[in-house]
């Protein structure tokens, strides 16, 4: 199987290509050059043909995990381009091709971010154009995720890095109750949604977490102790 990793140097992206890798054919699809990575077959979006390029792989699965979160005071802009228009080029180039297009998004309520508020546009869209399209759109409403070396700007990483420096850690009352996913399960989930992509309909959300929320509260004291 041919398998296209939107964002493939992202946390979640390079777990992906190197769970994959081994079973199937993987091209990624990559904003800039990082030459730290371990991942040989990449796509840049600098690239002039890159769309092309997608087109000329004829990928039997792709999995977008590219996501612009503002954490840093993107402009409105940049998680429009990242978490709309990405998406929906991507799905209408590959228009003519039986493939399955995932779409990695959140579970968090539109009004809660314009990070979420963009993801859950970006499926509106597609819902909209998907029976011009000969695949399937998947769209994956993903809890929070964790694992190894994730970025040091998500909360979880966060919360451990101080623990383990003995500095504070500012909450409210930590009384939110959120899903905790640990990549593992995560990627295990990934494997059961392509083994069975004949069973879904042509356009179909998944919400994928561990079916179990904690408060914001309980997992940090359980980080601490």
């Amino acid at each position: 199987m041919k398998i296209l990793i939107m964002g493939a140097f992202g946390f979640l992206g390079s777990r992906l290509t190197s769970y994959f890798e081994s079973r199937h054919t993987v091209i990624g699809l990559a904003r800039k050059r990082n030459n730290e990575a371990t991942i040989n077959n990449i796509i840049y979006t600098t690239e002039n043909n890159w769309i092309e390029k997608i087109v000329e792989f004829e990928p039997n699965i792709i999995i977008n995990t590219i996501a612009c979160y503002g954490r840093h005071n993107e402009p409105a802009t940049a998680l429009i381009e990242s978490n709309i228009l990405m998406p929906i080029r991507v799905l209408e180039s590959i228009s003519s091709l039986d493939a399955v297009f995932i779409n990695c998004g959140t579970s968090l309520p539109p009004n809660t971010s314009l990070y979420a508020y963009t993801k859950q546009k970006a499926n509106e869209l597609a819902a909209a154009i998907i029976d011009k399209v000969c695949g399937k759109y998947i769209e994956l409403k993903l809890e929070h995720f964790y694992g190894a070396f994730d970025g040091d700007d998500k909360f979880t990483s966060m919360v451990i890095r101080r623990c383990l420096s003995n500095q504070p850690v500012k909450l409210t009352s930590g009384l939110q109750q959120r899903d905790f996913l640990y990549i593992k399960d995560l990627l295990t989930a990934f494997d059961c949604i392509i083994n069975n992509v004949n069973n879904f309909p042509k356009f179909h959300s998944i919400e994928v977490g561990s079916g179990k929320a904690i408060s914001i509260r309980e997992y940090v004291e359980t980080v601490k102790n």
